[in-house]
C-alpha cells in the first residue's frame, strides 16, 4: 500500500505535531531556521579561528626511508653455515630497536655536527652548554623524534623524521639509515677480528698438547711390546664369545625344563603328567566310574554289591593316577634340575675367560687412553686451524643483512599543518558549536512558542494567537500604544490580527445562545503581557460584529485603556463605585467601533478597595443584563490583589501570555492564585506572536503561513 503525505480536512499543510514520528525531522529543521544567524555567527567565529590557528601553526616537515632485513646472507667466504640462520619476524623487530639505539642516534649527530646546532645541542635563544652535554642532549633529541616503524608483517622498515628544515629532516633520515646499515658491517668485521684472535692464541696452546700426547704413545708402546698382547686378547674374546653362546642355549633349556617342572607341579595342561596317555586312560575311567555311581544311586542303596564293586574300582583308578602324577613330577624335577647345572658350569668357564682376558688386556688400558688424547687433541686442532683459516680468509668481505630500499627525499610539502585535518576539524567544531548555540538557546528560551506548548505547560485551553502587528507582512503599526493595535484592527478586519480576536469570540460563542460567558475578565500574570491591547481589541472586534459591549478599565493604578480610548472624562468607574453618578452617565461610546467605556478615574490609595468590593460585584451583573459581553480589563494578578477579586466576579477569565517572553511557571503561579480565588479560567490568549518567526515553531505559525498565502 502507497504510503501518502497526511493532509488535514482544512486544506492546510500538515504541521511537525500532525506528522509526529519517533525522530522529528521537521523540528530539528525548525530550530535551525529560527536560529540560522546565531548558528552562522558560531560557525563564523570558528572557521576564523580554525583559519587563525592554520596560518600561526609553525610548519614542520617528514622525511622519511626504507630498508629492508635480508631474510638470510650469503657471505663471500662462508665460515660456519650453521650460523648463518634465517631472519624470522622477532630478528626485524630487533632491527626496529637497534635503529632507536643510543649508537646509531650518536653516528648520526656526529656526522651531521647536530651538537652545534641549535634546537638539538642548545634550546633556541641559549648559550651553548659543554660539548659533551650538546652531544648527549642532540642524541635524545634524536633518539625521541625518530620514527622507526616495522611495515606490517613484511621485512622492511620505515624511517622518518620531522622538523622545521626540510633538508635537515632529510638528512637525518639517510644519515640514520647509513649508521645502521654501516654500524652492522663494522660490528661484524669487529667480532670476527677478536674470534681469529682468539683462534690464534688457542692455536699455540693445542700444538703443544698434541705433540706430547703424540709422544706418550710412542713411548709406552715401546715399553710394554703391545703387538703379543694384542694377539692374547683376541684369541680371549673369541672364546669368551662361544661360550656366551653355548650359555645362552643352556639357559633356554633350563627356562624350558623349569617351565615343564612348574606345570607338572600344578597338573596343569602342557606338563609331562597332563600330556601322558596312561593318565588320560585313567581319567576317562575315572570320569566313567563317576558316571556309573551316578547311575546306580538312583537304582539301589548304599550297600548294594554293584556300586560296592564300582567305588572299589574307582579307588583303585585313582591312586593309578596319583602314582602316575608323582612320577611324572620326579621326571620334570630331574631334567630341570639337570639343565641348571649345565648352565652354572658354562657360566663359571666364561668368567674364568673373562678374568683371563682382563689380566691379559690390563696392561692396554694405559694405552688406549694414551691413544684417545691423541686423536681428541688432533681433532681439536685440525677444526680450530681450519676455523682460522677460514676467518682469516674472509676478513674484510663482512656484509649487512639490511639493505637500502629507498632513501629519504627532501619533502616539498610541509606534513604539519594538515589543511584537511584542519577542515575536518573546523566542519566538526563548528558543527559541534552551532548545536550548542541552538541548544542553549532553546533552553534559555523560557515562554510557550505556540497553542499546543501552552495548553500542554498549563493544561487550559488556547483560545487564540495574536501576532505582532509590525511581523506580519505588509502591515505597518503607527501607533506603539493599545490603541494603535487596536486602529489597526479596524482599519484592516480582514487581517489576521483581527482574525485572531474574532477566533477569541467564536471560541467563547459570543452571540449564541450557549454563549460561555457574560461577563470576562481579561488578566495576566505580569505587567507587559499585552492584555490592555487585547481587551480594547477584543472589545472592538465584538461591537463590529453587531455585539453590545462594555469595556471596564478595573486596574486602578494604570488606567491604561483610559488613557488609550477616553477623551475626555465624564465620570468613572470610581464614581459610580461611591454612589457619585449612575453607570449611564459614566459610560463613554467608543466612535470608531460602537463600544462602550467605562473609564477609570485618578484614585486615593483608599479606592484601590472599592474595585474587590460587592458594589463592584453587582455593577457586574447590572452590565451584564445591558450589554451582551463585558470585558473586565483587569490588572496582574500576581503583583494586585484586587486582580484576584474581580477575575472571580467575572463569569469567566481570559489569562494573557506574551509569546516566547511569559515564562510557564509564571503562568502557573497566576492559575493557582486564580483557583484559589474561585475564578473560573475559560482560556489563554497567547500574544504578540512573532510572524516571521512562528512558522517555525509549531502549528500557529503553519497555519498563518498556509492562510497567508491562500490569501494573497
Amino acid at each position: 500500500m502507497e504510503m501518502t503525505e497526511q493532509v488535514p480536512v482544512s486544506g492546510y499543510p500538515a504541521t511537525p505535531e500532525e506528522k509526529g514520528g519517533l525522530i522529528d525531522i521537521g523540528n530539528v529543521f525548525a530550530v535551525i531556521r529560527r536560529r540560522l544567524w546565531p548558528i552562522l555567527i558560531a560557525a563564523a567565529v570558528v572557521l576564523i579561528i580554525a583559519a587563525a590557528a592554520y596560518l600561526m601553526a609553525d610548519r614542520t616537515y617528514s622525511a622519511t626511508g626504507r630498508v629492508g632485513v635480508d631474510r638470510q646472507v650469503q657471505e663471500v667466504v662462508a665460515v660456519d653455515q650453521s650460523r648463518q640462520l634465517a631472519a624470522d619476524s622477532a630478528t626485524v623487530d630487533t632491527e626496529v630497536q637497534v635503529i632507536t639505539s643510543p649508537n646509531v642516534a650518536a653516528a648520526v649527530v656526529d656526522k651531521l655536527g647536530l651538537a652545534e646546532k641549535e634546537g638539538f645541542g642548545f634550546s633556541e635563544g641559549q648559550t651553548p652548554q659543554s660539548a659533551e652535554a650538546a652531544r648527549k642532549r642532540a642524541i635524545e633529541i634524536i633518539r625521541n623524534s625518530l620514527g622507526v616503524q616495522r611495515q606490517g608483517v613484511s621485512y622492511a622498515i620505515s624511517i622518518s623524521y620531522q622538523n622545521e628544515d626540510p633538508v635537515v629532516a632529510a638528512n637525518i633520515v639517510n644519515s640514520t639509515i647509513d649508521a645502521y646499515i654501516n654500524g652492522q658491517r663494522d660490528e661484524r668485521s669487529r667480532s670476527r677480528n677478536r674470534e681469529t684472535e682468539l683462534l690464534r692464541q688457542r692455536l699455540d696452546q693445542m700444538r703443544g698438547e698434541v705433540l706430547a700426547a703424540e709422544s706418550a704413545v710412542a713411548s709406552y708402546r715401546a715399553q710394554t711390546n703391545m703387538a703379543d698382547i694384542d694377539s692374547d686378547s683376541t684369541a680371549s674374546r673369541e672364546a669368551i664369545s662361544s661360550l656366551n653362546a653355548q650359555l645362552a642355549s643352556a639357559r633356554a633349556e633350563q627356562a624350558g625344563a623349569e617351565a615343564q617342572a612348574a606345570a607338572s607341579a600344578r597338573g596343569s595342561s602342557g606338563s609331562s603328567t597332563a600330556d601322558s596317555a596312561n593318565v588320560r586312560e585313567l581319567r576317562s575311567e575315572q570320569a566313567r566310574l563317576n558316571a556309573e555311581l551316578e547311575e546306580l544311586g538312583t537304582q539301589f542303596g548304599e550297600r548294594h554289591p554293584r556300586i560296592v564293586a564300582a567305588r572299589q574300582r574307582l579307588t583303585e583308578v585313582n591312586s593309578a593316577i596319583a602314582s602316575e602324577v608323582t612320577r611324572a613330577r620326579a621326571t620334570d624335577t630331574g631334567t630341570a634340575e639337570a639343565a641348571r647345572r649345565r648352565a652354572q658350569s658354562l657360566q663359571q668357564s666364561i668368567n674364568s675367560a673373562q678374568a683371563a682376558m682382563l689380566s691379559a688386556n690390563s696392561t692396554s688400558v694405559r694405552l688406549n687412553e694414551l691413544l684417545r688424547s691423541a686423536e681428541s687433541a688432533r681433532s681439536l686442532y685440525q677444526a680450530l686451524l681450519d676455523r682460522y683459516r677460514q676467518n682469516v680468509a674472509a676478513q674484510g668481505t663482512e656484509q649487512s643483512n639490511a639493505y637500502v630500499i629507498a632513501l629519504a627525499a627532501v619533502p616539498g610539502m610541509p606534513t604539519s599543518p594538515s589543511l584537511p585535518a584542519y577542515v575536518v576539524g573546523a566542519v566538526i567544531a563548528l558543527l559541534v558549536a552551532g548545536a550548542l548555540v541552538a541548544l542553549v538557546l532553546e533552553l534559555m528560551d523560557r515562554g510557550f512558542r505556540s497553542r499546543s506548548e501552552l495548553e500542554q505547560g498549563l493544561g487550559i485551553r488556547a483560545l487564540s494567537s495574536v501576532p505582532d502587528i509590525n511581523t506580519v507582512k505588509g502591515a505597518k503599526l503607527r501607533d506603539k500604544s493599545p490603541r494603535g493595535a487596536a486602529d489597526y484592527l479596524l482599519e484592516n478586519e480582514d487581517s489576521l490580527y483581527a482574525e485572531s480576536f474574532r477566533n477569541v469570540l467564536t471560541a467563547l460563542r459570543t452571540g449564541q445562545h450557549r454563549q460561555m460567558v457574560r461577563s470576562l475578565a481579561i488578566t495576566s500574570g505580569l505587567p507587559g503581557e499585552g492584555k490592555t491591547t487585547a481587551s480594547i481589541s477584543l472589545a472592538r472586534a465584538a461591537a463590529r460584529r453587531g455585539d453590545r459591549v462594555v469595556l471596564v478599565d478595573c486596574d486602578v493604578r494604570r488606567r491604561a485603556a483610559t488613557r488609550s480610548l477616553a477623551d475626555a472624562e465624564s465620570g468613572s468607574l470610581l464614581d459610580v463605585l461611591r454612589g457619585d453618578i449612575p453607570v449611564e452617565q459614566a459610560l463613554v461610546q467608543d466612535a470608531a467601533s460602537g463600544a462602550y467605556l467605562l473609564a477609570q478615574g485618578p484614585a486615593q490609595a483608599a479606592d484601590y478597595g472599592l474595585v474587590a468590593s460587592e458594589k463592584m460585584e453587582e455593577l457586574v451583573r447590572e452590565l451584564e443584563r445591558r450589554f451582551d459581553l463585558v470585558i473586565l480589563d483587569s490588572a496582574p494578578v500576581l503583583p494586585v490583589a484586587e486582580a484576584r477579586a474581580i477575575s472571580a466576579m467575572a463569569d469567566g477569565v481570559m489569562l494573557v501570555m506574551r509569546w516566547r517572553k511569559t515564562p510557564a511557571h509564571v503562568g502557573q503561579l497566576a492559575l493557582q492564585e486564580l483557583d484559589r480565588a474561585g475564578a473560573n479560567v475559560v482560556g489563554a490568549l497567547l500574544t504578540r506572536v512573532n510572524m516571521r518567526a512562528s512558522a517555525s515553531f509549531g502549528a500557529d505559525g503553519y497555519y498563518y503561513t498556509a492562510y497567508e498565502a491562500m490569501t494573497a
